[in-house]
């Protein structure tokens, strides 16, 4: 008897450690298959039975009243606290509007559940997505960047999450542990909104988004920006940012779209990003460490320009003609207007004095996409130099055998 109180205490460790995500060794303290089952069967009755039921039932009340997504969302308010900014609160209501059109053109079941959001005063960058559609900015997102087109590729992610419901789902798995704790405990069936509500609010960065969960976010946030007036290369940009920013400033990064250790890597998603748009342009338009190609060919390797660099700069010039020859303005003549070259009316790119001139870039673009030969601006022939294939020469059959 005394033996099997000590192991119901070790199970409640295991169950209690799971929710709290504290490290315990199962070395140290094998769990006998006996146990481990009498572990599998109390959760496993937990869950088909009364208290599962319950657990439904407050997802749903979260996830799908108005009631529930007003208070989950005066909940996180609370917790977090708000950042009032008037400039940043205007912007974000600008950029929900835009994100939200572009959500509605593919999933139009947003109108039943509109998204509700506010800026939180977290310094760590970082956005979130909860039951209900309610949704969450910290204020380190804006020390990061503060270009549109990447805060937007973030919380199209988010929304991804959202019209999915894959908080809701690992919400259910995380409560469904702690109510098996509870029950291990015997406090089973009397907490159990409480239990939902604490795993909602206060764990929402350790919620349970598995990678397929994550790639489908990432892919759902590029195929919304489609749909808006965004650039789409600022998928692949904000990553590149995201990798740069990373070195120096690791601890700055948190929360679930950040996490090193089940979810994509931050070159991953990158890379899938700009194979996407690719395969968006026909295969047209690539870009690798900076250098931007069009047919193959060079086109243009962007300066870095205030916070911005090189490298991150392409993906947004990749994404201009990713528009281009999506809306098929790519049929059209390429020209300089001002500082700015474009492509039909697409624009590609507003050079700065470390780029090409626009003139030059012009007549490059229409040179790549007639092969009619031109004077190459001095910067790309020196690109396109080092970008042709080195021919590495070989001996003869008759070199070979003298040696």
């Amino acid at each position: 008897m005394k033996q099997s109180k000590s192991w119901k205490n070790s199970l409640k460790t295991v169950a209690l450690a799971a929710v709290c995500g504290t490290a315990i060794s199962f070395a140290a303290v094998p769990v006998p298959q006996a146990h481990a089952d009498i572990l599998g069967a109390v959760i496993g009755a937990v869950q088909g039975g009364a208290a599962y039921a319950q657990i439904d039932k407050q997802l749903n009340y979260y996830n799908n009243t108005e009631e529930g997504r007003q208070k989950l969302f005066t909940e996180y308010k609370e917790k977090y606290g708000v950042n009032n900014d008037s400039f940043l609160n205007a912007q974000l209501d600008t950029m929900v509007a835009e994100m939200s059109s572009g959500i509605r053109a593919v999933d139009p079941t947003i109108d039943s559940k509109p998204y509700i959001y506010f800026i939180n005063k977290d310094t760590s960058f970082n956005a979130f997505c909860s039951m209900g559609h309610v949704m969450s900015v910290n204020t380190g997102m804006y020390s990061m960047t503060t270009n549109p087109d990447e805060i937007a590729v973030v919380l199209l992610h988010e929304m991804g999450h959202g019209q999915k419901d894959h908080v809701v789902h690992g919400t259910r798995k995380k409560v469904g542990v702690a109510v098996g704790a509870m029950v291990l405990s015997g406090a089973a069936g009397s907490n159990v909104a409480d239990t939902v509500l604490d795993v909602a609010v206060n764990q929402i960065n350790n919620v349970a988004i598995t990678k397929k969960d994550e790639w489908q976010a990432d892919n759902l946030a590029l195929t919304y920006m489609l749909h808006t007036n965004y650039n789409p290369g600022a998928t692949a940009a904000m990553w590149q940012r995201v990798m740069e920013k990373m070195k120096d400033n690791s601890k700055d990064f948190v929360g679930e779209i950040f996490s090193p250790s089940d979810h994509p890597t931050n070159v991953q998603r990158r890379d899938n990003y700009a194979k996407r748009l690719t395969d968006l342009s026909g295969g047209n338009v690539t870009c690798e460490n900076g250098v931007v190609k069009v047919g193959g060919k060079v086109f243009v390797a962007p300066a870095g320009t205030g916070d911005m660099s090189a490298r991150e700069r392409a993906y947004f010039v990749m994404g201009n003609l990713v528009a281009a020859y999506r809306n098929g303005q790519n049929a059209q003549n390429a020209y300089a207007n001002g500082s700015t070259v474009l492509l039909g009316n697409q624009p590609i790119m507003t050079c700065t004095d470390a780029d090409s001139t626009a003139e030059s870039l012009a007549t490059l673009l229409n040179q790549i996409k007639s092969d009619k030969p031109v004077v190459v601006p001095d910067r790309e022939k020196k690109l396109q130099d080092q970008a042709k294939p080195t021919v590495k020469k070989t001996k003869s059959t008759s070199e070979e055998s003298e040696n």
